[in-house]
């Protein structure tokens, strides 16, 4: 038996329902679907309810046509249900799994992620990072890690690049669908992907590497070159194809071998710095022993050879000094710590070399920045000792303070490490001072992430997730270099970054700084923000003191600075009023400028109306 006239009838009904019992009348489709079901209201008795129903509702008044077409509509509906069924023809097949992991996430929890990773315009950055902060199990989502890597791929770079750093921190079980649909001739996302399974497979990705190399191109090839950079099972390849790439393609390969060890590798790089000095940028990232070789003796042959002929250093020799001092940055073995010491020697010889125009070179303050970066990368170890073996020969100047200091804050206990340089610290001037800790502890924060305070030489880029080590200290800071630092002006940014957020005692005396800061120098909105959200409420009388000091202060800025404070609307309303005062007189007084009065009134109004 065909129940399709039962499905016909459902569906005219539905459509009648949307339609309106107004044109039932006229409904000739649902009277034929009426006709042909009729042969089915013998066959059981609730099909006969079905068939008297129709009739009843084609021949009703308007008035009762509403009523029976509802009633109708569900019992046609609980039919058609029962006679439901489940099958089909074909063979099974079992469903292949996309990407990513089931979460038990609604989806008003992931879509503003979603929108960020898939959308356009701005803010998406920020709801990205925000919700790797705060909800970074959601990116292993399989709703999410699919546009995770799609959005490798984003025409804004510094987003596909958070993608790729949130990729590599996902684990080694996403690489299969890094490889499902990859194109090796694709562009910069397919890039991304290579370097992301480099990441997480090491040398393991060899074969899959060595596979999709000779259909690589462009982007994805340089990426392809610098990931076999990986495993030393391919130094025979790469040096083969230094001989054959050209271009990018060879700078990755110079890049992958820089991360290779052996005596091939060193006599490979000894022939091509002889050849192209300018490859030496390449080894900024090699830590191996013959690298720190190869570069301290080149700059110190390059530093000896300015020194003995006296003469003008040209902006060429200057630049390719440069790269190779660069190349110096995060190498810490016995050849570095010799080259150190041999700079440390020669340092008046090095001060004395001159620019093309006979000014100072100014290459022995570039020698002691790369070495506080070598020391912040190396970490615990020879770097250490060497920097505070150079403040012991250099007690009397200031010039290794930064070295030895965070060498101290690294390796030893923190009472010691204050014991020790305290006391130079009290012993010297105002300046010096207040010059020594700043050089020292703007390389000292706090990692709320971590749990314990670090040093890097780029503490912004440990922040946005950077490639930058950040090296831990021996112990948490002793408590009394809080007290020397809150006796030294400007040190607001330092001390943000090192005071944890749930140190209530030092946040209520970093709170209290900040405020004197603001009262005897200059200072941004933000600088009153922090200030109302740590708990600051002290405001009556802030910008009294700070209209008498700067005349130069608007009404604009003025009642910005008020909103931003905890004041009530009448205190705010009174504040204004004095200030106005304030400025009138100063205007009779010296001439400075005034406020417009109507402005002024209209805003005192305002907040007196709150």
């Amino acid at each position: 038996m065909s129940l399709q006239p039962l499905y016909d009838v459902k569906a005219r009904l539905e459509q009648t329902a949307i339609a309106g019992v107004g044109l039932l009348g006229e409904d000739f489709r649902l009277r034929r679907a009426a006709e042909s079901f009729k042969p089915l209201a013998a066959a059981s008795p609730v099909f006969g309810r079905i068939d008297a129903g129709l009739d009843k509702l084609l021949s009703a008044p308007p008035g009762e046509q509403t009523g029976l077409l509802l009633d109708l509509l569900a019992l046609v509906d609980a039919v058609a249900y029962t006679q439901a069924k489940t099958g089909g023809t074909g063979e099974l097949f079992p469903l292949t799994g996309g990407p990513g992991q089931y979460q038990e996430l609604s989806y008003s929890r992931l879509h503003p992620l979603l929108t960020a990773l898939t959308g356009t315009g701005g803010g998406r950055m920020n709801q990205l990072k925000d919700t790797w902060e705060n909800h970074p199990k959601f990116f292993s989502d399989y709703r999410v890690l699919s546009a995770l890597i799609a959005g490798l791929g984003d025409s804004y770079s510094d987003l596909a690049e958070l993608n790729e750093f949130i990729l590599k921190e996902q684990g080694a079980w996403i690489v299969p669908f890094l490889k499902e649909g990859f194109d090796p001739s694709g562009k910069k996302e397919m890039a991304r992907r290579v370097e992301v399974v480099s990441a997480l497979e090491g040398a393991a990705a060899t074969p899959w590497l060595r596979e999709v190399l000779p259909l690589a191109k462009k982007d994805v090839r340089a990426a392809v070159l610098a990931a076999l950079g990986e495993d030393p099972e391919n130094v025979p390849l790469l040096l083969d194809l230094s001989k054959t790439e050209r271009g990018a393609n060879r700078e990755a390969v110079l890049r992958a071998l820089t991360k290779q060890d052996g005596e091939e590798v060193r006599a490979f790089w000894t022939a091509e710095l002889t050849k192209t000095e300018a490859s030496v940028a390449f080894l900024q990232a090699a830590q191996t022993d013959w690298a720190a070789a190869l570069v301290a003796q080149g700059l110190r042959n390059r530093l000896e050879n300015f020194i003995l002929r006296g003469e003008q250093v040209s902006t060429g020799e200057r630049g390719e000094l440069g790269n190779w001092l660069a190349s110096m940055g995060g190498k810490a073995g016995p050849s570095s710590a010799a080259f150190w010491r041999w700079a440390d020697e020669h340092a008046a010889d090095i001060a004395g070399l001159k620019n093309n125009i006979g000014r100072p070179l100014g290459f022995e303050e570039n020698l002691s920045n790369i070495l506080l970066y070598s020391l912040c990368t190396a970490g615990p170890g020879p770097l250490c000792e060497l920097c505070r073996e150079l403040w012991g020969n250099h007690r009397d100047r200031t010039h290794y303070f930064p070295h030895a200091l965070l060498s101290a804050l690294i390796t030893c206990p923190a009472a010691e490490v204050y014991q020790e340089f305290s006391p130079y610290v009290e012993r010297s001037s105002g300046v010096r001072k207040a010059q020594a800790l700043k050089d020292t502890f703007k390389y000292v924060f706090w990692n709320q992430k971590e749990g314990c305070y670090q040093i890097s030489h780029n503490y912004f880029h440990v922040l946005a997730h950077v490639s930058t080590r950040a090296t831990s200290l021996a112990a948490p800071l002793d408590r009394r270099w809080f007290d020397l630092l809150l006796k030294i002006p400007d040190m607001g940014d330092i001390l943000r970054r090192l005071v944890p957020p749930e140190d209530t005692e030092l946040c209520e005396k970093l709170v209290a700084y900040q405020y004197r800061n603001m009262l005897n120098g200059s200072f941004i909105q933000e600088d009153v923000a922090y200030l109302r959200e740590h708990g600051w409420t002290d405001w009556r009388g802030f910008l009294d003191k700070k209209v008498r000091k700067d005349g130069s202060l608007t009404t604009y800025a003025v009642v910005r600075l008020l909103n931003e404070t905890s004041l009530t609307g009448p205190e705010k309303a009174e504040e204004l009023r004095s200030l106005y005062k304030i400025v009138q007189e100063q205007h009779i007084a010296h001439k400075r400028p005034t406020w417009p009065e109507q402005r002024v009134q209209e805003q005192i109004a305002a907040w007196e109306a709150e």
